[in-house]
């Protein structure tokens, strides 16, 4: 592909997109409701601007269905319950219900019992994780999730070592605090990226950033290509690179015994395996039974309005909360269309010819 063409980008109305994906799924056999909820968590992120957890994810989605190891229509098994905790199994359906599923029910844990916590596993993979934050948030709840690989994906170097043993590792918050505002969604990977963005960069033909990558020396590189060569040879750094990334070694620790431990799935190994199987934590919080939402959300709408008036660096025009950006993306995104880059268009084409709706979309792009 010729890398003028691999940078373009088309931007295709969301409900276009949204129905685009619908069709895929209803394609590759998987029932009207999970289509439409995987299609909604994918498009929730590319309009969010996660490009890297959207849309782009749809070929991986079709050849996990395709090889077996997703399997619509698995449903989700309770293993263990009690009134404030669970552990389920996804039995390795679609990531994204089973993730629906466990903070549907630490909702419900939490709203009857002030905290509700949630573990799930042999879990596929779940997309962009500030977007389940949304709806606990909303409802008045404080939510924290993340997810770990299982011990399957080792991307990351500890802090101090060389090879990848460590898998991205994303934790993600959503906090409410007025009624009348966007709640704070907090989404970060405890690694300097995640995969998913440096995989856009390399599909695009650039280099890795400055500080994301070292070598099998452990020396710094931008080369994209050691990372996803076969052997591996380049890690990605943890969150604050070579200066501080002893806190984001410190971060990926934690989710990976949150998510693996807890629930039984396994944490990192340095290994790689054949099936990815994620382990997944939901902790769900009600103010209420604590000091209260509403002096809760005063609390924390006085923290924030704090921050906001916040004297500016130079050249910054306004300190922004998390998930202010994303919002505004958002409301742009529908506005203007959803940009899809060539890679991407490519695959998705090939996906929408083998199952018969090439001519349905042949003018999108």
């Amino acid at each position: 592909m010729a890398e003028e063409a691999s940078h373009t980008k088309v931007a295709v109305e969301s409900a276009i997109l949204a129905a685009l994906m619908r069709d895929i799924f209803q394609g590759l056999q998987v029932s009207v409701q999970e289509g439409a909820l995987v299609a909604e968590i994918l498009l929730e992120a590319s309009l969010a601007g996660y490009d890297s957890h959207g849309i782009m994810r749809i070929p991986m989605y079709a050849a996990g269905i395709s090889s077996g190891t997703i399997v619509p229509g698995a449903g989700v098994e309770v293993l263990r319950e009690t009134t404030a905790s669970a552990l389920l199994d996804a039995r390795a359906g679609l990531g994204p219900v089973a993730a629906v599923a466990a903070v549907d029910l630490a909702i419900e844990k939490a709203t009857e019992s002030g905290v509700g916590c949630v573990s799930v596993v042999n879990c596929n993979d779940v997309a962009r994780l500030g977007g389940y934050m949304v709806k606990p948030a909303e409802a008045g709840l404080m939510a924290i999730m993340s997810v770990n690989d299982a011990g399957h994906g080792p991307d990351v170097a500890p802090w101090g070592g060389v090879d990848p043993f460590l898998s991205t590792n994303p934790i993600a918050a959503g906090i409410p605090w007025r009624q009348q505002r966007a709640p704070v969604i907090i989404d970060v990977s405890t690694s300097v990226s995640s995969v998913g963005v440096l995989k856009m960069l390399w599909n695009q033909g650039k280099p890795a950033p400055e500080g994301w990558l070292v070598d099998e020396e452990g020396e710094p590189t931008v080369d994209a290509d050691s990372f996803f060569d076969s052997p591996r040879r380049s890690a990605l750094l943890p969150l604050g690179g070579q200066t501080a990334g002893h806190k984001g070694f410190a971060l990926s620790l934690l989710v990976d015994v949150l998510a693996g431990a807890l629930s039984g799935a396994g944490c990192s190994t340095g290994k790689v395996r054949d099936v990815d199987r994620n382990g997944v934590f939901v902790l769900v919080i009600d103010p209420e039974k604590f000091s209260s939402r509403s002096r809760f959300e005063g609390i924390v709408g006085e923290f924030l309005d704090g921050l906001k008036k916040s004297r500016h660096a130079p050249g910054v025009e306004e300190i922004l909360i998390p998930g202010e950006r994303a919002q505004r993306e958002r409301e742009r995104r529908l506005r203007e269309g959803i940009p899809v880059d060539a890679p991407t268009r490519e695959k998705l084409d090939e996906i929408l010819l083998e199952l018969g709706f090439a001519e349905k979309y042949r003018s999108i792009w």
